[in-house]
């Protein structure tokens, strides 16, 4: 205990002194339709909005750029005139932090808080670099394009089949959760990995007046509501979907049809979960629908993918679906809630305890987030979750066997940016399994972590 407390106090001292007023911030968003949002707001889907006619006697002047820090550091040179002439914006950011354990357990692993899974430990989860020109959804044709370098103890768990696999330490032979212990990654490590890299074009009037979006390449997953670049999440901890139950990135192409103002169906063919060399023959289709009303208060996003995943096998089918639905609420739209879960299945991937032959597996749960800001400052915030892996095929990480059982966390979390570009984030985090005992050794049904991170973007 002594020792936990004096590690976390220090881990305090040092995250806070990190803290510099100098950096800017901007809200970062996810390139898969995901909104940006101001400070500490989470991103979210939502469909393009047409864009309000103005009297030409009334257009204003146009905006200031907020640039980033690189991006104001490059001002005067040649290469800030070359990147701002082109559209290019180059950013990024530093996420680190320590997550605490009051039982100690020996083998250090904090079982299910993923990312910040290593018990009274210091983590250097992103050191994240942008590169980007935005896509522009206007009635003309245009170009886009984006690259993310990602290096820290973050890149163990994203990296794919096929690139940096072998320098990060990725099991080429399975997927996360394939075959329990088989999903090993050497996740106590800095690894490297480029979650992203592709091209995409929007080319308005085809079949809708909004047109269509066409990306290839390498892309961030649309399953599940959590996202994967830190300065767009919600807490330091992932809530057992984000790395259980959903896959994390994709090669391939999807084609985004927004048929509506208020309505985009998007639909493409990929060759996995977290593979850039497939581990097998077949492809699988990947899609989601995307609903916002008029007045961008509410969301509801259904996402999917399907086809086989299983190394050297062609035949038996993963499928997942994921469905959430948001609401921002109050006077100020101050509160935010975003609730629904995820079910998946897979054909022949558990094992039966009494026969010893294949058998399907499933997967399923259900989360509640729940967030306030109290001024541009201050936010505050909640998550409650339910996970169940039926047939312990996706809880097996961390050289450990999955866990066939109902696992429950309740998260409550502060973000708070004193300055623009730092977000200090502590929180707590409660587990309960009645089923298993996966806590603290393997040996518990409980375990609490308390934990704390930093974001500084430049």
């Amino acid at each position: 205990m002594t020792r936990f407390l004096t590690a976390m106090l220090c881990a305090v001292a040092m995250i806070a002194a990190g803290a510099s007023p100098a950096l800017a911030q901007r809200s970062l968003a996810d390139l898969l339709g995901r909104e940006a949002t101001p400070a500490g707001q989470p991103t979210r889907y939502l469909a393009e909005m047409p864009a309000q006619e103005t009297p030409a006697a009334e257009n204003p002047a146009p905006a200031p750029v907020d640039r980033w820090f690189v991006m104001k550091s490059l001002q005067g040179t040649w290469l800030g005139s070359f990147l701002e002439s082109s559209g290019t914006t180059v950013y990024g950011w530093v996420q680190q932090g320590f997550a605490g354990n009051i039982d100690s357990p020996r083998d250090r692993i904090n079982f299910g808080a993923n990312y910040d899974w290593r018990s009274n430990d210091y983590r250097l989860n992103q050191v994240y670099f942008v590169v980007e020109n935005s896509l522009e959804h206007e009635d003309k044709w245009n170009i886009g394009y984006r690259l993310d370098f990602l290096a820290g103890h973050d890149a163990p768990f994203f990296v794919a089949n096929g690139l940096f696999s072998n320098f990060t330490g990725f099991d080429a032979t399975s997927g996360v959760g394939v075959d329990g212990p088989k999903s090993f990654r050497e996740v106590n490590r800095i690894g490297i990995d480029l979650p992203q890299f592709y091209l995409e074009t929007h080319i308005p009037d085809v079949l809708t007046k909004g047109g269509i979006d066409i990306r290839v390449g390498k892309f961030y997953t649309l399953m599940g509501r959590e996202v994967y670049p830190a300065a767009d999440t919600d807490f330091y901890s992932r809530a057992y979907e984000n790395v259980y139950a959903t896959p994390f990135t994709h090669t391939g192409a999807l084609a985004t049809l927004h048929a509506t103002p208020t309505f985009d169906v998007i639909a493409g063919i990929v060759r996995g979960w977290d593979v850039f060399e497939d581990n097998n023959d077949s492809v699988s289709y990947h899609g989601a629908f995307v609903w916002n009303s008029l007045d961008k208060r509410y969301n509801w996003t259904t996402a999917w993918i399907t086809g086989p995943e299983q190394p050297d096998n062609d035949r038996d089918y993963r499928s997942l679906l994921t469905s959430y639905f948001t609401a921002k609420f109050g006077s100020r739209t101050e509160w935010l809630l975003s609730t629904g879960g995820n079910f998946g299945y897979e054909a022949k991937a558990a094992v039966d305890a009494a026969t010893g032959r294949r058998k399907d597996a499933k997967w399923y749960g259900y989360t509640v987030n729940l967030f306030y800001t109290v001024d541009p400052l201050l936010r505050l915030g909640g998550r409650i979750e339910w996970f169940r892996d039926e047939d312990g095929t996706r809880t097996g990480q961390l050289k450990r066997p999955g866990f066939a059982a109902n696992f429950l966390a309740l998260t409550m979390g502060v973000t708070y940016t004193p300055f623009r570009g730092v977000s200090i984030r502590p929180e707590v985090r409660f587990d309960w399994s009645p089923d298993a005992r996966p806590y603290n050794d393997q040996t518990g049904r409980f375990q609490f972590i308390p934990a704390i991170d930093l974001i500084v973007r430049f």
